[in-house]
């Protein structure tokens, strides 16, 4: 009876063992199978939401770029438009005087500077080796009071339109039923901050805030360009332009906190006086009115080409 027992009892484990092996072979093989979540790399700085944050948090990016050691490619455009004038009469010469003014306008400017060479020249303040640092008193605000200055604008839209869009799915489900919401990750890999300016007339070269971040063109370079259009109309000196709406973009790589991309917007209201001569002599007197939007683009390479080559090698 004995023996008979301990044959039993051996057949029972050896069919637990079977049954065993079968099941992780049937259902996916055990713990080999187990998958994790990927991590998401921890950002060089926190995310940040408070303007003022933000803000130091460019400053300090802009501090490093000026400091650092970078490859930059700069480009500078201008692109002159919506011209306008008081004198019905004097518009119909207009689409040449734009033509002209436009061929001025439009000879972009750029320039590349290598890896490690200074980077005074060429990023505001240029000339100086310290770099522009904004404060709250140089960023606009909307009709609320908020300060116009975000970081990841973009994705943080986009999280408030998921979740307005999930409140409203669930008010409609049946009770119990619950509605999934859209994940949105609003601390891209690249990190997005844009501030607009306040409002500036008339800046001077290298002071106050927009002669500080663009180059401002002084009365005698206006007289230069505007004599593309002497064949037409006489410039009487009087120049008025009023920055407005500008504003700065940047790029960042939120893991390393390297600058990938700047962009320096400049939107200008210019009023110039000008006299008709030669044949558009009769026309006297006008206004002439236009917008000039420009950009200053810095992209940055923040890799050392010497530490590239000794790795290739």
């Amino acid at each position: 009876m004995k023996s008979t027992t301990i044959k039993i009892l051996a057949l029972v484990l050896t069919a637990c063992v079977f049954l065993g092996v079968t099941s992780c072979s049937l259902f996916g093989g055990g713990a080999e199978e187990e998958t994790t979540e990927p991590t998401t790399v921890a950002s060089a700085t926190p995310l940040k939401t408070d303007s003022a944050e933000v803000l130091a948090y460019f400053n300090t990016l802009m501090a490093k770029v000026k400091a650092g050691k970078v490859a930059v490619n700069y480009s500078s455009s201008f692109d002159p438009k919506n011209f306008d004038c008081e004198n019905e009469n004097f518009k119909a010469s207009l689409p040449t005087i734009v033509k002209l003014m436009k061929k001025g306008f439009n000879d972009g400017r750029g320039a590349e500077v290598a890896y490690g060479d200074p980077l005074t020249d060429i990023i505001p303040m240029k000339g100086q080796d310290a770099p522009f640092v904004l404060t709250m008193d140089h960023i606009a605000k909307s009709e609320d009071g908020a300060y116009q200055i975000a970081v990841n604008a973009e994705a943080f839209s986009r999280r408030e339109e998921a979740s307005s869009k999930a409140e409203a799915e669930q008010a409609n489900l049946p009770e119990g039923e619950t509605v999934t919401t859209e994940y949105i990750e609003v601390d891209e890999d690249v990190r997005k901050i844009t501030i607009t300016l306040v409002d500036e007339e008339d800046p001077q070269a290298g002071a106050g805030l927009m002669g500080s971040i663009f180059d401002i063109p002084d009365r005698a370079k206006i007289a230069e360009e505007m004599k593309a259009i002497e064949g037409y109309v006489k410039y009487d000196g009087t120049y008025k332009a009023k920055y407005t709406g500008c504003t700065i973009y940047m790029e960042i790589n939120r893991i390393t906190d390297e600058v990938i991309k700047v962009e320096f917007n400049r939107n200008i209201e210019v009023e110039v006086n000008v006299t008709g001569v030669g044949t558009l002599s009769s026309l006297g007197e006008t206004t002439l009115k236009f917008v000039v939007n420009g950009s200053d683009c810095y992209e940055f390479n923040w890799a050392d080409p010497n530490a590239t080559t000794a790795v290739a090698e």
